[in-house]
This record gives structure tokens, C-alpha cells and sequence, in this order.
């Protein structure tokens, strides 16, 4: 690849080749390769434009001197048809390398717009995928609504139910108001001729307990003197019974000395009957 692009550079561009220019143009193998490719060009180049003469009859450094000569007439004859054409191979070279140089910009923007459409078609999926979900999400919320709004309807009807039945609460509380205040007003009279009775009835139930308070002092009263009148007959009492204590005891003694004689007497009888 090397040869050829020596070849073109220099027979179709006139542009005299270097490695630099062969290695910037092909970009292949190791820095040696471009050196060694165009070693072998120039060996061939010269190998193929030495003119020989071959005649049996002419010496044979005279024929390689003519050869040369030939081939430095030919040389300079190349020369001066190129000198002619150089400005345009010149322009042409720019020209190809300014092309080439449109060539990799264009390439490197046709790269960037390949990523960048790459990246908008993920976004529009993305997107799409968004508008998926939002209207999803919509859906949902205009069903969330819907259920709303019904809620609301039966909310707004039973708020109209409760107004009327607070309506008629009031209206029914009112009437229990007035009712209440009629009682409480025969209520008070009532209480208000109970308590004048209550206070007729604890004037006499106080008189009453005066009364009683008197009769309980003398009942007490009675109480004492009958109280002091049978301690008095109790005091006759145990005297009676500790005289009466002392007699049983003396009979006692008397039971048990005559038992001591009778049983005395009986022992004697027992003896004489033997």
C-alpha cells in the first residue's frame, strides 16, 4: 500500500514522496515501514529509468555512459514539462487536501449528527414514554375525578338532606324549648307551693320535736329515779343473797357432819348384824 501511494504521489500528483507524507496518508504498521517502502521505490525508480545500449560493437562503459546520458536528458526533459504544471499540481494537492480535510469534517459532523440523531431518538422514546405515562397518569385522574365529583354530588345531596333535617331539628327543638319553659314555669310553682308546705310542715315538725325533746327529759328523769331505785333494791338483793350464801354454807357443813354420823351409825349396825 505503501508503493502504491508513492506511485500515485509521484507520477499522477508530481508530488515527490516522504515517510511523513506516506505515513500521514496510510497510517499503517510501525514508522519503518513508510522508510522501507519508499527505499525500494526509489531503487526501482532509478533501476527502471537507467537507458542501456546494447550494441556488441560499442564498449561497454562508453554504452553505460551514454545510458546515463540519456537518462539525465530525460530527467531534465521531465523536469522541464513538470516545472510547467507544478503551480497546478500544486493548487490540485491544496485543493485535495482541503477536500480531504471537508471529507474527515464532514465525516466527523455525519458522526456527530449520527449521535446526536442517536440521542434524539432516545429522547423522543423517552419522551414517548413519558407521554405514555402522563397520559396514563391523565386517565387515572380524570377516573379519580369522575369519582370525585360523583362523591361530591352525594355529599352535596346529603348536605341538602342534613339542612333539611337540621330544619326540622330546630324547628322541633324550639317547640321542646318552649314546652321545657312551660313546665319549668308550672315546675316552679309547684315547687314554690311545696316549699311553702315544707316550711309549714318543719315549723311543725319542729314544735313536734320540742315536745319530744321535753318528754325524752322526762323519761329520762324516770329513767334515773328507777335506775336509783333498783340499785337500791339490787344493794337489798346481794345483801339478801350473801346472808343466803352464808346460811347454805353452814347447811352444807351441817349435811356433811351428819352424813359422817350416819355413816358412822351404819358401820356400827353392819358390825352387830355380824
Amino acid at each position: 500500500l505503501y508503493r502504491e501511494v508513492c506511485v500515485l504521489l509521484f507520477f499522477r500528483y508530481g508530488i515527490t514522496p516522504t515517510a511523513n507524507k506516506l505515513y500521514q496518508y496510510v497510517r499503517r504498521g510501525s514508522m519503518s515501514a513508510p522508510a522501507d517502502a519508499l527505499n525500494k521505490f526509489w531503487s526501482e525508480l532509478r533501476e527502471k529509468s537507467r537507458v542501456r545500449i546494447e550494441r556488441p560493437d560499442i564498449p561497454e562503459n562508453i554504452s553505460t555512459l551514454a545510458g546515463d546520458l540519456i537518462a539525465n536528458l530525460w530527467n531534465e526533459a521531465q523536469k522541464a514539462a513538470q516545472a510547467g504544471f507544478s503551480e497546478l499540481v500544486d493548487n490540485a494537492t491544496s485543493e485535495i487536501l482541503k477536500y480531504r480535510l471537508q471529507s474527515e469534517v464532514a465525516e466527523q459532523k455525519s458522526k456527530e449528527n449520527r449521535q446526536l440523531l442517536t440521542e434524539t431518538q432516545a429522547e423522543l422514546e423517552n419522551a414517548l414514554k413519558r407521554l405514555s405515562e402522563t397520559e396514563n397518569l391523565r386517565q387515572v385522574d380524570i377516573n379519580t375525578l369522575a369519582h370525585k365529583e360523583k362523591s361530591l354530588k352525594s355529599l352535596e345531596n346529603e348536605k341538602s338532606f342534613l339542612e333539611i333535617e337540621l330544619t326540622k331539628g330546630q324547628a322541633n327543638f324550639l317547640a321542646q324549648v318552649d314546652k321545657l319553659h312551660d313546665s319549668l314555669k308550672i315546675s316552679d310553682q309547684r315547687f314554690r307551693a311545696l316549699e311553702s308546705k315544707a316550711l309549714l310542715d318543719v315549723d311543725r315538725e319542729r314544735q313536734r320535736a320540742a315536745m319530744l325533746a321535753k318528754e325524752i327529759s322526762r323519761l329520762n328523769q324516770a329513767i334515773t329515779k328507777t335506775r336509783l331505785s333498783n340499785n337500791y333494791q339490787l344493794s337489798k338483793q346481794e345483801v339478801l343473797i350473801n346472808s343466803l350464801r352464808e346460811n347454805i354454807g353452814m347447811l352444807k357443813g351441817q349435811l356433811k357432819e351428819s352424813q359422817r354420823h350416819q355413816a358412822d351409825a351404819m358401820k356400827i349396825l353392819n358390825r352387830v348384824k355380824k
